[in-house]
């Protein structure tokens, strides 16, 4: 973990976590990248690393159909994982850390409104961090990584990033809340807003589209 510890501080209960729940998944023939036999996480030098199998990357494109059906099997396979885990805790993390240390009047003004809302929404366990980039294909198979920000809440959540395109959205076979959908990308927004705040994401020209996107949307 070299980024994030402005927003999140120690990086361990989090890859804790990913190793467990990853494990989990591959233990039952999920389509994920499985850890390796000792994972940890573990310190070296300083640093906090976890270990995973390799498996050998290719480059691929992935269809609309094809997302939808590997993100479902990852979702079913997921709600058979019983151990608790914690709510939206990547978004929600990283706004209240924000929060406590930045005055800016987009990120409070937002915040005012979406944060009650979470607590509104439905539980289920989620991957938190989706987004084709967190997909890795090995020889003919896909594997989804990445699972740091696991966590409990909508499914809409699991479908709000700005990578994610309505054409993949359409092709998720599960019932998805459209208006729940926006407001999960708000919350992204705003995660994202609370990133460049705190110069964890260091893109000055982002702050003003995401201020705009969320003045838009501001009830």
């Amino acid at each position: 973990m070299t980024v994030g510890r402005i927003l999140r501080g120690d990086p361990l209960p989090w890859m804790q976590r990913e190793v467990d729940v990853a494990a989990f998944l591959a233990d039952a023939g999920a389509p994920v990248a499985p850890p390796w036999s000792d994972p940890g996480p573990h310190v070296a030098n300083g640093l906090e690393v976890s270990l995973w199998q390799w498996l050998e990357p290719a480059l691929f494109h992935v269809s609309p159909a094809r997302f939808g059906a590997l993100l479902s099997d990852l979702h079913t396979a997921l709600a058979r994982y019983e151990a608790d885990l914690p709510l939206l805790v990547g978004p929600l993390t990283d706004i209240n850390s924000a929060l406590r240390t930045r005055t800016d009047a987009a990120l409070h003004e937002a915040a005012d409104w979406l944060l009650p809302l979470t607590s509104t929404w439905p539980r289920r366990p989620l991957h938190g961090d989706m987004h084709t980039g967190n997909l890795l294909k090995s020889g003919d198979a896909f594997h989804w990584i990445d699972f740091e920000d696991v966590c409990v809440g909508p499914v809409e959540w699991d479908l709000a990033s700005r990578t994610i395109t309505d054409e993949f959205i359409d092709s998720y076979p599960g019932e998805v809340d459209r208006a729940r959908l926006e407001d999960c990308r708000d919350l992204r927004r705003l995660q994202i807003l609370a990133a460049v705040l705190t110069d964890d994401i260091q893109d000055a020209a982002l702050y003003g589209q995401l201020v705009g996107e969320l003045s838009r949307r501001r009830p």
